[in-house]
C-alpha cells in the first residue's frame, strides 16, 4: 500500500547532550608586551645614535647598561630596578626575534586559559624570577625577556599537566609538545656560550610556582542547554591575590639571600 501523505513520522529521539568547551580571552596583553619589546628595542637604536654615536645600539654594552640591563654590581649598589628592566631588553635582532617568537606562540595559550591579569602576573613575576636567579647564580651582565617567555613555558606545563585527562589527545599532545621544548631549549642553552641559563631555569620555576595557585576553575553554566556550551571560569579573586603577594615575599626573600651572600669582588671583571 502506498500513502499518498509520505511516510509515517520517525518517533523522536532523544536530544544531544549538552557539550562544553573552555572560551579563550583574546590575547591583548601579549600583543602589547610584543610591541613594547619592539619599542624598547628601537630606543636602544635611538639612544645609542644620540648619546654614544653608534649604530649598534643593542649591541653595545654602555647603551644596555645605561638602559636598565642585568648587572650585579650596579644591583649591589641600590639599583634593584634592573631587574625588571632587564626583561625588556635584547642583545641584538637574533636574541630579540627568538623571545618575540615564543611570546607569540606561548602568551595566547596562556593569556587565553589564563585570563588577561593572570598572564601578566605569571609573565612578570616569572621573569623577575628570572633575573633573581641570574643575580644570585650568574656575575655576568644579561638582558632578554627569556626568562619570562620561559616562565610561560613553564605555566603552560602546569596547565595542561592540571587537565590532561579533560583535554583528551590535544591537550596531551600540547603537553608533550611544551616538554620537548623545554628540553631543546635546555639543551642548546647548555651548549650555547653566553647563554643565561640560570635567568632560563628561574623564570621557568617562577612561571611554574605561580601557575600552580592561579589555575583556572571551570564549572558548568548556570542554566544549560542542548549543544556547545561554554565553561564558566570561578574568578577566585582572592586566592589568586592571596597566592601572588606569597610568592612576592618568596621571590623578594630569595632575592634578599642571594644579596647577603654575594660578594661585590666577584662582579667587578663583569663592570657594564
Amino acid at each position: 500500500m502506498i500513502s499518498i501523505f509520505g511516510p509515517p513520522p520517525r518517533a523522536a529521539g532523544p536530544p544531544p547532550a549538552p557539550t562544553f568547551y573552555i572560551p579563550l580571552v583574546p590575547p591583548r596583553v601579549s600583543r602589547a608586551l610584543i610591541a613594547v619589546n619592539l619599542l624598547v628595542f628601537a630606543a636602544t637604536f635611538i639612544y645609542g645614535l644620540l648619546e654614544f654615536r653608534v649604530w649598534n645600539g643593542p649591541t653595545d654594552l654602555r647603551v644596555l647598561c645605561a638602559l636598565g640591563m642585568k648587572s650585579n654590581w650596579h644591583i649591589l649598589q641600590g639599583e634593584n630596578w634592573r631587574l625588571f628592566t632587564a626583561m625588556f631588553l635584547h642583545i641584538g635582532p637574533i636574541h630579540l626575534i627568538s623571545n618575540l617568537i615564543g611570546l607569540f606562540w606561548l602568551g595566547p595559550i596562556i593569556e587565553g586559559h589564563f585570563g588577561h591579569m593572570r598572564f601578566t602576573i605569571i609573565y612578570l613575576l616569572g621573569g623577575l624570577l628570572g633575573s633573581i636567579a641570574s643575580y644570585a647564580f650568574s656575575p655576568a651582565p644579561s638582558a632578554g625577556a627569556s626568562g619570562a617567555v620561559f616562565a610561560l613555558l613553564g605555566a603552560t606545563i602546569i596547565y595542561f599537566y592540571r587537565f590532561r585527562d579533560n583535554m583528551g589527545r590535544q591537550g596531551r599532545s600540547m603537553l608533550q609538545s611544551a616538554l620537548a621544548i623545554l628540553v631543546i631549549n635546555l639543551f642548546l642553552g647548555f651548549s650555547v656560550a653566553n647563554v643565561d641559563n640560570w635567568g632560563h631555569m628561574g623564570g621557568l620555576a617562577g612561571g611554574a610556582i605561580i601557575a600552580i595557585g592561579l589555575l583556572p576553575r571551570y564549572r558548568p553554566p548556570s542554566v544549560l542547554s542542548f549543544g556547545r556550551q561554554p565553561l564558566v571560569r570561578d574568578p577566585r579573586i582572592v586566592r589568586g591575590l592571596s597566592w601572588t603577594l606569597l610568592c612576592v615575599l618568596l621571590f623578594y626573600a630569595a632575592f634578599q639571600a642571594a644579596t647577603l651572600i654575594a660578594s661585590p669582588s666577584r662582579f667587578a671583571a663583569f663592570l657594564c
